[in-house]
């Protein structure tokens, strides 16, 4: 009995080191990533038709656009919400600039590119 409650306990330890090194790990990858500074433009798009095209920036982890908007960081970029019920999510598209779904009170309406200026 005693050489098993000894496997149980190193068992709940190996599983506590190994869920607060994700946790450790995952919190620091999850703080690295964000949107990058810069100026951009930003298209959304709804049913395959440019609704809204203008210059858009981020500057201080702030979207700003028709108004500054925080950009909360995930591991692929970031998201915001833009007005209660409205998000528009930026994941990272491999060429510099940014692309997600947009939503309103949960329900997918479209999309957002922000494509950066050079």
């Amino acid at each position: 009995m005693r050489t098993r409650a000894r496997r149980n306990l190193v068992r709940a330890g190996s599983v506590a080191v190994a869920v607060g090194t994700a946790l450790t790990l995952g919190a620091v990858g999850h703080a690295s990533a964000d949107v990058r500074p810069g100026t951009y433009t930003s298209t959304t798009w709804s049913g395959g038709t440019v609704l809204l095209k203008r210059d858009a920036h981020v500057q201080g982890g702030d979207l700003v656009l028709i108004g500054r908007y925080r950009i909360h960081p995930t591991t692929s970029g970031g998201y915001v919400d833009l007005f209660p019920g409205h998000r528009v999510v930026l994941n990272r598209d491999g060429h510099g600039g940014y692309r997600g779904p947009a939503y309103f009170g949960g329900a997918r309406i479209g999309s957002i590119t922000l494509t950066p200026k050079r």
